[in-house]
């Protein structure tokens, strides 16, 4: 999958720069071939590469935030990323982003047609306890507001099956108790994952403009699909 595997090289004095050319490196060369084989991008930007998949996932029951759930979710389109809490950087990055597309629902009074779904990476040292408090530090007025936000924790089996099937790439450092893993995020549409969406390394600074990006990709898909239930309009 187009990624960015994080190298988390602690107390090494590498630069995040490095560290990130290192990961795309990586990336490019290993993490793609499962998914991308003989798929070409959609389009590449600058501040993230886009690239269309048709690929069926299974469907699965859950334990979230939300209490125990079944994803994807059937009647909204999901945009699904890899977090853990105690990240040092990326998966923080990744909720900037999340954040700016949280706001580019709500102003288009779509927030009832779309899924965020974080996939948990690290069930050995977390908990959905612990995820919710970091949910609602974060986003506490935009999940008042009804965004759908559900981060998902549950045993380390069922986590591996969900990693696998979304072609997650997961590591535990056993030293540091850090993950390297896959950044970026997936997104399903009727049970299929329709594109995969990793930022550059500019990307990563600029959350909103890599939000927009998705949001067209978001906004094409809904599009597509009929409303086939009344929506209300926020003041």
């Amino acid at each position: 999958m187009g990624t960015y595997r994080l190298l988390l090289l602690a107390g090494l004095g590498v630069t995040i720069s490095l560290v990130l050319a290192l990961a795309i490196a990586y990336a490019v060369g290993s993490i793609l071939v499962p998914w991308l084989a003989g798929e070409s991008p959609g389009h590449s930007a600058p501040y993230s590469s886009v690239f269309k998949v048709e690929m069926p996932v299974r469907s699965f029951k859950a334990s979230s935030t939300k209490g125990l759930i079944e994803f994807p979710v059937s009647d909204r389109i999901n945009i699904i990323t890899p977090q853990y809490v105690r990240c040092p950087d990326i998966c923080h990055w990744e909720t900037n982003i999340l954040i700016a597309l949280f706001e580019e629902a709500y102003k288009a009074n779509a927030l009832d047609r779309i899924a965020f779904i974080t996939i948990g990476l690290d069930p050995w040292d977390e908990d959905l306890n612990l995820a919710s408090t970091y949910q609602e530090a974060r986003a506490g007025e935009w999940l008042k507001r009804g965004v759908y936000w559900a981060w998902i924790y549950d045993n380390i089996t069922l986590m591996r099956d969900i990693w696998n099937e979304y072609r997650i790439y997961v590591e535990k450092d056993e030293k540091t108790r850090l993950i390297n893993h896959f950044a970026g995020f997936i997104i399903v549409k009727d049970g299929k994952v329709v594109y995969v969406v990793v930022p550059t390394t500019e990307g990563w600074s600029k959350p909103a403009n890599v939000a927009k990006q998705i949001w067209e990709l978001v906004d094409e898909l809904m599009k597509a699909t009929p409303q086939d239930h009344t929506h209300h309009h926020h003041q």
